[in-house]
């Protein structure tokens, strides 16, 4: 019986095939239940309740295994027929007095019934919480998606989700354009080595408002990017009209992403084929390439974040200069400020467009 576990450390869930299993700690369940969504004192106090139950009163656990419908309870770590030596058999008789294996049914019925009891009663709570396991256990993996421009807190909210989570790979994709750049040379490619918020000082202005101009035409004509029209190799010349400094701002921004978001796309099929959750956070994040990536990549959740106060977004920049200053002079992203700002208005409008979450 579960009673004479004294020692309760782990609970192994066992599917109802018997073909695999998964041992639960209190600190991982504890982890499981924020990742569906509970706060952490109470997710604290749920998971050390279960552990209560399955350790403490038999009558209990009787009435829990009535429900099971007849299926396997809770039973007794086995030990193996012949051990290979004392020092092994040490080891298994600890198990066995440390352990108890449940049924995956018994074991969600145990912790929704816990989680009632804090008024989590949503009507999928089951299929929540069947979720996060599967999280948790690496049969499913989710990938947290925060955009945003230049000093809105990505870095700092990204590191405080993924310990909320339980996720612990946090990547930027600044450091992704870092491992890019020593591959080439500034020469060559001076918009990789360029900031965000002024790599439109890379680009040619006639070159892309001839750009634009052709994609306008294309657009009227309806014709799409791969129905075999060339309307650059006609020979015909469009003329677009004079850029100005904010969309030149935003054409750069949205070049060097394009840049970056084809070494990310790999990554995270890798992450997907490993089964690893993880959270990706950066200025790269461009809402266009977003949905691009959620078409091919169904783990993918995105967030928008954003500072709407232009006044604060500015003090923030004060830490990040050499000198504690907001003077334009020896700040650079003072200096570029209006860009930035250009730059997360473009996202929130694409957000918008895209029904994307945002979070000020």
């Amino acid at each position: 019986m579960a009673g004479h576990a004294k020692l309760l450390l782990y609970i192994v869930v066992v599917d109802e095939s018997g073909a695999s299993s998964f041992r639960y700690t209190r600190s991982l369940l504890h982890s499981t239940l924020q990742l569906m969504g509970c706060k952490p004192r109470h997710a604290f106090e749920i998971s050390r309740r279960v552990f209560d139950v399955v350790r403490g009163d038999p009558a209990e656990m009787e009435m829990l295994m009535a429900m099971s419908q007849g299926k396997r309870g809770v039973q007794r770590y086995e030990l193996p027929d012949a051990a290979t030596s004392p020092r092994q058999f040490q080891f298994e008789l600890y198990k066995r007095r440390t352990t108890v294996l449940i049924p995956r049914d018994l074991f969600l019925h145990l912790v929704c019934q816990a989680l009632a009891l804090y008024k989590y009663l949503a009507p999928n709570q089951r299929n929540h919480l069947t979720l996060a396991c599967r999280i948790r256990e690496r049969k499913e993996s989710v990938t947290v998606l925060l955009c945003g421009t230049s000093g809105c807190g990505k870095s700092t909210l990204s590191t405080l989700l993924g310990s909320r989570l339980g996720i612990t790979t946090v990547v930027s994709t600044d450091s992704i354009r870092h491992m890019m750049r020593s591959f080439v040379d500034e020469k060559e490619n001076p918009l990789l080595w360029a900031s965000t918020y002024h790599a439109g000082e890379c680009l040619d202005p006639v070159a892309v408002s001839e750009a634009k101009a052709r994609r306008k035409a294309k657009k009227r004509s309806g014709v799409s990017s791969n129905s075999g029209m060339d309307y650059e190799g006609s020979g015909d010349k469009v003329e677009g009209k004079p850029i100005g400094k904010k969309q030149m701002a935003i054409e750069g921004y949205k070049a060097q992403s394009e840049m970056v978001i084809d070494s990310l796309d790999r990554l995270i099929t890798a992450w997907e084929d490993r089964k690893e959750s993880v959270v990706v956070e950066g200025v790269h994040l461009s809402l266009n390439f977003v949905m691009g990536l959620m078409k091919k990549h169904p783990s993918i959740i995105p967030f928008m974040i954003y500072i709407s106060n232009e006044g604060k977004h500015t003090e923030r920049f004060a830490v990040r200069a050499k000198y504690m200053t907001l003077d334009p002079t020896k700040n650079k992203y003072v200096k570029y400020i209006n860009n930035i700002r250009t730059i997360q208005e473009y996202l929130c409008s694409r957000a918008d467009k895209y029904l994307v979450p945002k979070r000020l």
